[in-house]
């Protein structure tokens, strides 16, 4: 049983990340092991997180990864900046200024959702060598840092594997070369795929999950200062777009395996801190078991809903049968089959169908905004108690080591929005990241209210009406109604002629708000190496 803690600092921090998978997953996931032992998780819960994003309720994984990371909540489709394309600062970036290790494991491609557009993989690829930050980094989608000449996505002449072997990383390419490895940073890449595999044979080159756990444990903990280590389970979140149950319950039973190395590492080294959450619900999984079906009966799947489809030949009746029952070890009636043939999409058909067959169904094929549980162990799991938003989690894996976000990051970058907010309202633009930091800093017992009125001082020598013009043409980035303007004139008065508290009342205006949010994040091409 791992040991918590709640009086030291954790030298090490373990964050782990089964993607999309809710408390729904994890009910059915019992019911998959059977058994009288519950998953190793469950005696570790301590509440649930609150999963949107900045400007969602429905968070994407992006915006999720960026609240744990960072403690501040972003727009979807961006991670690693604020709101507005800012740059953050990462927990990992705390530690590896303090020293520590720090890793990647995931089971997708390790250059998903790591920079502010999520999409440009092949940047994200050279962001992870130029940077030199991490000292693990295990996972699939090595096409993306391979040449363009190489069937990759990277141009000819760009030689990532080489820059990394100069910076002191070993890359590796198989589970065997992985198993040999004993060094003291690694690059492991293991297909060219989006995500390992996730249910029946592994292909011989693909480690497990366990493995790279295991071998991420034995590198990082070389460090006599501490690590931080991030691990993914990706196929719970793909398969669960995919309303694939069978297969995210094989992607749980990887997870665990993994955990139950993390949960032995840290009772011998109880110094060590697990936290255990996932970043948003997938497909609005329901759980409902029964005699007739219970997700025990995908045991016996090996193979993915997808996998059977493209085997198959959807126009004879006895080819669905049979490589069904190859895949999972049941049997198709003739009005499943036919009812298979008259759908759209075959794939989700058949993985509909086969769900049904545990007991399980999905509301869609997108992420929910439902709360989702957190587990931890180790110094500091007190703090992830309760419920609490997704940004919070982040400060506390800081806290927890004894560090802290910069200030404009603390409270869920809240002083950093309402920076941007007054200064939109006094210059009509949106701040550099250090000037937000300094502004920041500035900000003192009175809150806004000084910073306020400095901005408002910038108008000494102009009227009020000119001073109430251009505020508001600024914030609302139009020219003022009439209305508008005799309206805030009476405000002006009534106060005294606080030009400050107007500004900063101007600039909270909901209608600002909104506007800001549809300020674009900067698509400004991304070349750590170039």
């Amino acid at each position: 049983m791992a040991t918590e803690n709640q009086n030291s600092t954790a030298k090490n921090v373990i964050f782990m990340l089964p993607d999309g998978a809710s408390a729904s997953y994890m009910a059915n996931y019992r019911y998959f092991k059977e058994g009288s032992e519950g998953p190793v998780w469950e005696p570790l819960l301590k509440g649930m997180v609150q999963t949107d994003s900045f400007n969602n309720p429905i968070t994407d994984s992006a915006a999720g990864a960026n609240a744990y990371a960072t403690g501040v909540k972003t727009r979807n489709g961006s991670v690693g900046v604020d709101f507005f394309g800012n740059e953050l600062t990462s927990v990992t970036d705390l530690a590896s200024d303090a020293g520590k290790a720090t890793g990647i494991v995931s089971t997708a491609a390790i250059t998903d959702a790591s920079n502010p557009q999520r999409g440009n993989q092949a940047d994200i690829a050279q962001q992870y060598i130029g940077d030199n930050e991490l000292d693990v980094v295990l996972g699939a989608g090595r096409n993306q840092f391979t040449t363009e000449g190489e069937g990759g996505t990277q141009p000819d002449g760009t030689d990532l594997f080489g820059l990394a072997e100069q910076q002191g990383t070993t890359y590796v390419s198989s589970a065997e070369e992985l198993a040999a490895f004993d060094g003291e940073r690694v690059l492991g890449l293991f297909n060219d795929e989006d995500y390992l595999d996730a249910i029946g044979e592994r292909p011989a080159e693909e480690p497990s999950l366990e493995q790279m756990t295991e071998v991420a444990l034995d590198t990082l903990s070389k460090d006599e200062d501490g690590f931080v280590l991030f691990l993914e389970e990706e196929n719970t979140d793909t398969f669960g777009h995919a309303k694939d149950a069978a297969t995210t319950m094989h992607a749980l039973s990887s997870f665990e395996a993994s955990m139950q190395k993390v949960l032995e590492f840290q009772k011998e080294n109880p110094d060590t801190l697990v936290v255990m959450a996932a970043d948003h619900d997938t497909g609005g999984m329901t759980v409902q078991p029964s005699a007739e079906a219970s997700p025990a009966v995908f045991r016996d799947f090996t193979a993915t809903a997808e996998e059977m489809a493209e085997q198959f030949d959807a126009a004879d009746t006895a080819s669905i049968r049979d490589t069904v029952a190859a895949g999972t070890g049941l049997t198709l009636s003739d009005e499943e089959i036919t009812e298979l043939q008259g759908s759209e999409d075959t794939a989700l058909a058949l993985a509909e169908l086969l769900s049904a067959k545990g007991g399980v169904e999905f509301t869609t094929t997108g992420h929910t905004a439902v709360d989702v549980p957190i587990f931890a162990t180790g110094p500091g799991a007190e703090l992830f108690t309760g419920v609490q938003e997704n940004a919070a989690v982040g400060q506390h894996l800081a806290e927890a080591m004894g560090l802290a976000l910069p200030d404009d990051q603390q409270d869920g970058g809240a002083d950093r929005l309402a920076v941007t907010s007054l200064f939109d309202s006094a210059f009509g633009g949106i701040p550099t990241v250090n000037t937000i930091r300094n502004l920041v800093s500035q900000i003192g017992d009175d809150g806004l209210d000084a910073l306020a009125d400095r901005f408002a001082n910038l108008w000494s020598g102009l009227d009020d009406a000119d001073f109430l013009s251009s505020v508001l043409e600024n914030t609302l980035d139009t020219v003022p109604e009439e209305a508008d303007l005799a309206y805030w004139t009476g405000v002006l008065e009534t106060n005294g002629g606080d030009r400050g508290e107007v500004l900063l009342a101007i600039s909270g205006l909901p209608e600002h708000q909104e506007a800001l949010l549809e300020i674009p994040v900067s698509n400004t091409e991304f070349s750590p190496i170039a």
